[in-house]
């Protein structure tokens, strides 16, 4: 496995949860990349799921970025377990009504997938 690569999409796949780690005020203003508009969208409260995995993919990344040897079999394994194992693990996870922010995560989970068996 290459680890910058490896560390690279753990922080592509995290940021695919953004939008679901931030609360949503109606009204409030918000940067669009250009200026600071209205937010019409509907009031929301940052998912627990999204946030807590946002915040693991992200310690990971940087736990296997400080790291100057290989990842050891017993870490491989862990990793294999939390990211890819059954329940619970980040294939498992979803989230109702955020149909495009679940295809971009399959996304992600796919291509770190093949970086971490490749």
């Amino acid at each position: 496995m290459n680890k910058a690569e490896f560390t690279k999409q753990l922080r592509a796949t995290a940021e695919a949860l953004g939008p679901l780690t931030k609360s949503v005020i109606p009204g409030s203003r918000v940067w669009n990349g250009t200026s600071y508009v209205k937010n019409e969208a509907k009031a929301r409260e940052p998912d627990p799921y999204a946030l807590a995995w946002w915040m693991a993919l992200r310690t990971i990344a940087d736990l296997i970025e400080a790291q100057d040897s290989p990842l050891s079999t017993k870490q491989i394994a862990y990793l294999s377990n939390v990211l890819f194992g059954g329940m619970g693990s980040l294939n498992d996870l979803s989230f109702k009504n955020a149909d495009a922010i679940n295809i971009l995560l399959a996304q992600r989970r796919s291509e770190l997938f093949a970086i971490f068996k490749g």
